[in-house]
């Protein structure tokens, strides 16, 4: 997909989102999409077939979570980041924050990695490694934010994640058309989509 083409294509949730896509970062985004489809062929890395699938289902819904990161965050981390969503998308949005992806699966990191070099993403540090293996480093250290996409339910993600946050920092999550519970503290913003519906989830801390 043309990078015109995609702008045009995001310019609804940029809007609704209150995001702005610069030229270089529709540009980016247009490459991660054709090496989304170039190594779809022989990785499984989304269900989605087509161009215009990834950027309806899965690119808006990254916007959702590129939009409630916070301006003062230094650092987010992805869990479970698979193809790199949301965590790439919001690594070329916010290219002065320290991104870091969490990819066990071996053919995925490859993935990760290719794409930090072909779209030279010099702050985005892909790790082939598990969350319990990545708090257990002698150098970890607390993220400004967590965001994790359909690796846990979302109740036990929000549990979890409050041990990988600093004070003051965010838990991001998303949801889909269900609603469920939250803890008190957390907020939830809906968001309608081309396609679906959906919500971000936020948690302070």
């Amino acid at each position: 997909m043309e990078r015109e083409d995609l702008a045009g294509r995001l310019a609804g949730p940029c809007r609704d989102f209150g995001l702005t896509l610069s030229d270089a970062a529709a540009g980016a985004l247009s490459e991660y999409v054709g090496l989304l489809l170039d190594w779809g062929a022989r990785v499984n890395l989304t269900s989605a077939g087509t161009a215009e699938e990834i950027v309806d289902d899965h690119l808006a819904d990254a916007l959702a979570v590129a939009a409630a990161v916070p301006g003062s965050a230094r650092s987010l981390l992805d869990v479970g980041s698979g193809a790199g969503l949301p965590g790439v998308v919001v690594a070329i949005l916010r290219p002065n924050l320290d991104c870091t992806l969490l990819e066990p699966r071996s053919r995925r990191w490859a993935f990760l990695r290719e794409v930090r070099r072909k779209l030279g993403l010099e702050r985005l540090t892909p790790l082939q490694e598990r969350l319990e293996d990545h708090v257990n480093r002698s150098d970890f250290e607390l993220y400004s934010v967590a965001v994790s996409r359909a690796t846990w339910p979302l109740e036990k993600w929000l549990e979890l994640a409050v041990d990988l946050v600093e004070g003051g920092g965010r838990v991001i999550a998303l949801e889909g058309r269900t609603r469920l519970h939250l803890p008190a503290k957390a907020v939830r913003r809906p968001y309608q989509l081309a396609r679906r519906a959906g919500a971000v989830v936020t948690l302070d801390l």
